[in-house]
């Protein structure tokens, strides 16, 4: 479990306020929770799931040879056994 050690105050409106506390009794966690993942999603996944893309467009681009799986994967078990 992480350690949260830092905090950051938001000013939201009483509708906010009260429409986040319905969704984290809704899904029995804490406001603090829900913006905690809400961040993580929007600034944290995000451009790690664009890195990630980015890194396969670079690898398919490169158009080295590839066998079929099954050998492929002896390949790879061979190489990891023996290294």
């Amino acid at each position: 479990m992480a350690l949260y050690t830092r905090r950051i105050q938001a000013t939201l409106t009483e509708e906010q306020y009260r429409e986040l506390q319905r969704m984290a009794r809704a899904r029995h966690t804490t406001v603090s929770e829900l913006v905690r993942e809400s961040l993580e999603r929007q600034y944290f996944e995000g451009p790690a799931v664009e890195q990630r893309r980015e890194a396969l467009q670079d690898l398919v681009s490169l158009r080295a040879p590839v066998a079929d799986w099954p050998q492929m994967e002896a390949e790879i078990l061979r190489g990891a056994l023996e290294g």
